[in-house]
């Protein structure tokens, strides 16, 4: 049975996050937007970062952080 190869599996993975990464900055813009021409307030804008952090509490994985276990 072939090895998997780690570099080309984790490469997927990064693809999907960042395009969730563009989708939650896009999501925070499209708000923004519409908000500031709805209201003229600068304050829409941040959607933006915050879409980002919201984004983040369900793409994130942070056991990519831990250290590999040892056998």
């Amino acid at each position: 049975m072939p090895v998997p190869d780690p570099s080309r599996a984790a490469q997927p993975r990064h693809l999907r996050r960042l395009g969730w990464l563009l989708v939650c900055l896009c999501g925070g813009g499209l708000v923004a937007v519409i908000g500031n021409a709805w209201s003229e307030s600068q304050a829409w804008f941040l959607a933006i970062p915050a879409a980002v952090a919201v984004g983040w509490l369900f793409v994130a994985d942070p056991t990519q952080c831990e250290p590999p276990s040892r056998r």
